[in-house]
């Protein structure tokens, strides 16, 4: 994961297949925008982890602005992408 900026991370889908590291690092909050939802592993780590998924193709054509307002309404803290 990368923190791009303060309480703000960017990571691959490696990222969430650890989720004892997201709470170790502040994370409470994952977006993931993907084709495929990730899978997170049952354990503490999990519990209370807000998460959103946004389907989407890794195109040139792929709609990412009509995902716009539900991102927006995500949790105000920390985030993951992945």
């Amino acid at each position: 994961m990368l923190e791009v900026q303060p309480g703000l991370y960017l990571g691959g889908v490696a990222a969430v297949a650890e989720p004892d590291h997201l709470r170790e690092a502040g994370i409470t909050a994952v977006l993931t925008v993907d084709s495929e939802e990730p899978s997170f592993k049952a354990g503490p780590g999990v519990e209370g982890l807000w998460r959103l998924f946004v389907p989407a193709l890794d195109k040139p054509e792929t709609d990412l602005l009509s995902h716009l307002d539900r991102v927006l309404l995500c949790h105000p803290g920390c985030s993951v992408v992945a």
